[in-house]
């Protein structure tokens, strides 16, 4: 009846009502079978289905939600978005920075809707079907069509909200789709976040070359992406930005466009103005003699790429760029296109570029139920210029688009949409922003002040009271923590050190780079862990992001946190638990700097070791530095130790009911396999722990340990190396001899030797990576000396073939990582 298949409209009738699930046809129709009906709780109340949760579809839905209904009318809401997060885009770039965390930006859509009846489906769209474009007699039905998604499932709605935005469109020219980055999306953010990590994990300790990242298109995004990423790599990289006209930002408003160009240029970025990529490519190795490039380092998990650049205009001569990183941030494409049925392909109205056409009340042409917003949009302002795909009319346009269904549904007058140009803003920088109001000519905001500004206006737009209660506590405390900080630090300051060490980072006073701003002076490069500030603020790259506790949906172990005496741990058990089963204690790395058992990499391994092993897990929240410099993690580790020992203080039934406490094992990756070292050492003390408990095995993962004299491999270490590890070691530790401290040397001496050889556990399991060039060989001579201690237990060794440092938290699933695991499971089971 709708140009929607006779098979289709068939089993449409054998979906009854639910209660907001699925339904599966009752035909016999073999063909129709595999097809999955959302049952909507109410077929006579309005159904309203939104595709897309971004700004558009998310706070059309909320502002449905607060809208006064009659009770009959009142529209059933399901709102299908492909992620399970909504993403504010606008502060992406704040993950890079770590002056936000994932939770923050991106809260998962049940937590944003539990408080409302909104649904939420996740699921990528896959076809559209409308029907309202149809003429209908009276008495017929008023469904607008029907919605297939990928997963099988079909939505009959009765009005239709496009708000699906657009996607990077990265294939443009020769090798961008194959080596360049995009950055519109949450896990193409978490994506750049670890291609760098991995590059300043490699570079780590290196003399140049220094990290090269190239940034393809100079709009905001590019801008706010040169700038975020130019102060996060400092004097370790360079950031080349390229953009095919003269200018930056030729949209923005002036004020806004000089505030940036005076960032760019004082800092470490090469601007390549007049230019555009005409292909991207793998630099060739050494022994490639007909590569452009002939001294690139080439391995198997990085290669450097070249970008060939052709000038937009005569009088400029190509250039040809080597570079680590490629991030694309010009060209989108709609999704509207490939939606369409291909029996209908024009059913609905796009333009040039994809995007729906609308009329003035947001409604498609042509299809009165269906309304289309955000970049999926083709909506013109009064001077027929198309409206900006920007956050701000996607705000303005989800008001409007919830009104208007509430005047449809009503049988009401719709409005016309009026876009206010409220202004525009830009980050530069964890403490640096522009913005420039349209109501006030010629204000721009800068510097700090705008980025206060920015961060404010930003958590009043979030989408819920309630998130945008728990961000802005978030946000005060760490600007809290940072004010205390610069504090301490110019009470420290005001008393000069008598005797500075030859290394210090102390700038002289009288010097030029005393008058830097303090809250941009490194004096403590810890990457790629932290840096620490002159003013005492210490930035930590990428943040803390979370997983929270819980049962575990794939492989059913179920976490909690809890307080173990003066500490705090997550404590794991594994599905199906009976009886006494082993516990295994373990402890994060993280340079003791970073980290926690809620990182969702700590987190996930921890599920999949407990599910693996059949073991309960205790993973332990250790104080870090520099705010808590060692033994502060030290004193946790054995706290949780001790808590584990006597049950939970008697207290926790998990450990009541299933702990065998004569297998205990000790378990630690890098810096956590230090603090299990020294927590097995500690143990050892007549009396240390209550009878019965025994300390079965100690498992050391890439074990961070090191010394003043070269051992193995270390030799080719050049004198920066063995400084940094001594500068590092000195940070995090309050008191100390430097390397030969027997905490990080464990054979320095006799006495060293002595008290690493009378462990009190029966195996030793010291885990290598192969590509772990700064604790590789470190870790083969634990191996080693403690084999000849006079230990008398059993040592074992294991090493991954091709894998770097810590590997296993980003690629569990491969070859490599499913052998260190079983490797682990195996020791833990003996």
């Amino acid at each position: 009846m709708f140009g929607l298949p006779s098979r289709l409209l068939r089993c449409m009738a054998t979906s009854g009502p639910g209660d907001g699930g699925f339904a599966r046809p009752t035909s016999t129709d073999e063909a129709v079978s595999p097809l999955l009906f959302y049952s909507w709780p109410d077929n006579q109340r309005p159904r309203v289905c939104i595709l897309g949760g971004g700004f558009g579809g998310l706070y059309t839905a909320l502002r449905l939600e607060s809208l006064v209904w009659p009770s009959d009318k009142k529209p059933q809401v399901l709102l299908v978005d492909q992620s399970d997060r909504f993403v504010f885009k606008p502060m992406l770039y704040e993950l890079l920075s770590g002056e936000v965390d994932v939770w923050e930006i991106a809260p998962s859509f049940t937590e944003l809707l539990k408080n409302t009846s909104v649904q939420f489906v996740r699921d990528t769209v896959k076809l559209l079907h409308p029907s309202d474009h149809f003429r209908r007699e009276p008495g017929e039905s008023r469904t607008g069509g029907v919605v297939h998604l990928e997963s099988g499932t079909v939505i009959e709605y009765d009005w239709l909200v496009l708000a699906l935005g657009a996607e990077a469109k990265i294939d443009v020219v020769p090798g961008s789709a194959e080596y360049a980055l995009p950055f519109t999306t949450l896990d193409d953010a978490l994506r750049v976040e670890n291609k760098l990590k991995m590059i300043e994990r490699k570079r780590f300790g290196k003399s140049p070359p220094t990290i090269e990242v190239a940034i393809v298109g100079l709009g905001y995004s590019g801008v706010e992406l040169a700038a975020t990423l130019s102060e996060r790599l400092k004097t370790t990289g360079t950031v080349k930005a390229i953009n095919v006209q003269k200018t930056i930002c030729p949209t923005a408003p002036q004020g806004n466009r000089d505030a940036a160009l005076k960032v760019l240029e004082s800092r470490n970025i090469e601007l390549f103005l007049g230019y555009f990529v005409s292909c991207i490519k793998e630099a060739s190795t050494p022994d490639d003699s007909s590569g452009t490039v002939t001294n690139s380092k080439v391995d198997s998990d990085h290669k450097k790429l070249i970008l060939d650049l052709q000038p937009a205009e005569r009088g400029i001569k190509s250039q040809a760029l080597e570079v680590d990183l490629v991030l694309w941030t010009v060209g989108s494409t709609s999704q509207i296109p490939r939606l369409q049925s291909p029996d209908a392909p024009y059913v609905i109205p796009l333009n040039g570029r994809g995007q729906v056409e609308t009329e003035e009340t947001l409604q498609v042409k042509g299809h009165p139920r269906t309304f289309a917003i955000g970049d999926s949009a083709a909506l013109r302002d009064p001077s027929g210029r198309l409206l900006p795909a920007t956050a701000q009319v996607a705000f303005q346009q989800a008001d409007f688009a919830g009104w208007n269904l509430w005047a449809a549904i009503n049988d009401r007058p719709l409005l016309p949409f009026r876009f206010q140009n409220l202004g525009e803003m830009m980050t530069l920088g964890r403490n640096d922003a522009a913005i420039t109001a349209s109501f006030i000519e010629g204000l721009t905001l800068e510097g700090p002040l705008g980025h206060a500004a920015r961060k404010l206006v930003y958590c009043l737009r979030m989408p819920t009271d309630e998130h945008r209660v728990k961000v802005g506590i978030s946000w005060l405390t760490k600007a809290a923590i940072d004010s205390l900080a610069s504090v301490q630090n110019a009470v420290a300051s005001s008393f000069p050190s008598p005797t500075p060490m030859a290394d210090s980072t102390v700038t002289n006073q009288s010097s030029p780079a005393a008058a830097m701003d303090p809250d941009s002076e490194v004096v403590f490069d810890f990457m790629p862990y932290l840096c620490q500030y002159k003013s005492g603020r210490i930035h930590r790259p990428g943040g803390a992001p979370t997983a929270p506790a819980g049962t575990d949906p794939v492989r059913g172990v179920v976490s909690k946190d809890i307080r173990a005496g003066p500490a705090s741990v997550r404590i794991y058990l594994p599905p199906g638990a009976t009886g006494k089963i082993p516990v295994v204690v373990y402890f994060h790395g993280g340079g003791f700097v970073v980290g926690s058992p809620a990182r969702p990499g700590t987190h996930n391994y921890l599920n999949d070791l407990v599910a693996r092993s059949g073991a309960i897990g205790v993973s332990v929240y250790y104080r870090l530095a520099p705010e808590h410099k060692l033994p502060a993690a030290y004193d946790d580790a054995w706290a949780a130790l001790r808590w584990v020992a006597t049950l939970g203080d008697g207290e926790e039934p998990w450990l009541l009911d299933h702990a065998d406490l004569s297998r205990v094992i000790l378990a630690g990756c890098s810096a956590g396999a230090n603090i299990a070292h020294n927590t097995a050492v500690r143990a050892s003390a007549p009396g240390a722990l209550p009878d019965g408990v025994a300390i079965r095995g100690l498992a050391l993962v890439h074990p961070y340990f090191t010394g003043s004299e070269a051992v193995g491999g270390e030799i080719d270490f050049g004198p920066e190396i063995r400084g940094y590890m001594d500068r590092t070691w000195r940070y995090v530790v309050s008191d100390t001899v430097g390397l030969d401290d027997p905490r990080v040397c464990p054979f320095v001496d006799d006495a060293a030797r002595k008290a690493s050889a009378g462990i009190p556990c029966e195996r030793v399991l010291v885990c290598l990576a192969e590509k772990d060039f700064l604790l590789r060989e470190r870790g083969l001579w634990y191996y080693r000396e403690l084999k000849a201690s006079g230990y008398a237990g059993e040592v074992e060794l294991f090493e991954s073939k091709g894998a770097d440092h810590a590997f296993h938290f980003d690629k569990l699933d491969t070859e490599e990582g499913v052998k260190l695991q079983e490797q682990l499971v195996a020791f833990i089971k003996k």
